[in-house]
């Protein structure tokens, strides 16, 4: 690796707002492996209510913008900027001072710390925004959700085209993301870039040693929103009642699908058998998943970039199902690290999760290969070593234009 020390930028409409908050920990753990290996980086990002608009955390320099009054800064962070952030009212007011806050933040972050380079997370808005600054060279990661923006018609993939084609590297998550991409955006990029995220394997591998709950819990965490399926995982929980399957469900997470999954779950009479709980912070995500025997990732279509929520789980040592959708199966690898249920079909899914509720045998060797697995994948020495090596051939390549 060269031994330039760079000054990197790293530009996000998502990052933790308070120690353990997992919107964007995965962004914040790059960040912060990369300047423990002695490089300058800066964050940009939006304000939120409560946080500071400027501090330093773990050898990075936060910089958060204000784009409007508290009640107003609820564009970012709440329910998924590219899925269902837009249909609130109140976030809908505040997207176009967002805009106009995101341009001006990042102008002033780039005449005071004047990077190397820019690394954008998402292609919009923040790969959008670095896009406009022709003088400095950028990455874009895609995380998934920002992908799905590009099925939206012709004038987005418009909109789109120029922002990956001037990007000097472009990496997602997943095989299925490159894959996804590359035909989304034919001829506008090239050689995308498989990155997996770091995640602090041995946090979530000590809640391996959390006690089961009795019955056992099914875990689902994520938004909720219509994509990720959770309606489907309460009528799959329906028909296990039905056939006489042991349970709880823990339903952990936030989204305007809230209300109409609680109703749904009265009507299909498993209210007692459910649980509900907002987010917690991402320290006590181990003992979440390590109480859980199944973890269970129902995603609909193509919407999930990769699934990290399983690579957690089996860290912890819970057993996973999950669907087709998009990078879950480079997670769960039917019988061999987990069980796939058929998209959108609650019989199916209903019958993996049986399953694994039932067998033990069936569930400690899925487990064991599924954490084997996540250990060897996902370590942040070996993620983070990967984009290091990005950022300085990025940077080497634009000193010698």
């Amino acid at each position: 690796m060269p031994d330039k020390r760079l000054r990197i930028l790293t530009v996000t409409h998502n990052y933790p707002r308070f120690a353990g908050d997992p919107a964007g920990a995965f962004v914040a753990r790059i960040a912060e492996g990369v300047a423990a290996n002695g490089h300058q980086v800066e964050v940009l990002a939006p304000h939120a209510p409560g946080t500071a608009t400027h501090e330093t955390l773990r050898g990075v320099h936060l910089n958060r913008f204000r784009y409007g009054p508290d009640v107003l800064e609820r564009v970012a962070y709440t329910g998924g900027l590219h899925q269902s952030t837009l249909r609130s009212p109140v976030a809908a007011l505040g997207f176009p001072g967002f805009l106009v806050g995101f341009a001006r933040g990042l102008r002033a972050a780039i005449r005071r710390f004047k990077p190397d380079l820019i690394h954008a997370h998402w292609w919009f808005p923040a790969g959008w925004f670095a896009s406009r600054h022709r003088s400095l060279p950028y990455v874009i990661t895609s995380h998934g959700s920002d992908a799905r923006l590009l099925d939206r018609g012709t004038l987005v993939r418009a909109l789109a085209r120029p922002v990956f084609k001037r990007a000097a590297k472009v990496t997602t998550v997943s095989r299925f993301l490159a894959r996804d991409i590359a035909g989304s955006l034919a001829g506008a990029v090239q050689g995308v870039v498989v990155t997996t995220m770091p995640i602090d394997v041995d946090h979530f591998f000590r809640g391996a040693a959390t006690q089961k709950t009795i019955p056992p819990q099914i875990l689902y965490a994520g938004n909720l929103v219509p994509s990720k399926g959770v309606d489907v995982l309460l009528r799959a929980a329906a028909e296990l009642s039905r056939r006489g399957v042991a349970y709880r469900l823990k339903i952990l997470g936030e989204g305007p699908a809230r209300h109409s999954l609680e109703s749904l779950a009265e009507q299909l009479g498993i209210t007692p058998m459910v649980s509900w709980s907002a987010f917690v912070p991402q320290e006590q995500m181990a003992t979440e998943y390590g109480a859980s025997t199944v973890t269970v990732l129902p995603t609909r279509g193509q919407a999930e970039g990769l699934g990290l929520t399983l690579v957690e789980a089996l860290l912890a040592g819970s057993a996973v199902v999950g669907t087709p959708a998009g990078g879950i199966p480079e997670v769960v690898r039917h019988e061999e690290t987990g069980l796939i249920a058929r998209d959108g079909d609650w019989a199916d899914l209903a019958t993996q999760l049986a399953r694994l509720l039932t067998d033990a045998r069936l569930r400690e060797r899925l487990t064991k290969s599924g954490r084997e697995y996540a250990l060897g994948a996902y370590s942040p020495a070996a993620a983070i070593g990967h984009f290091l090596q990005i950022y300085h051939d990025v940077a080497d390549d634009h000193s010698h234009r």
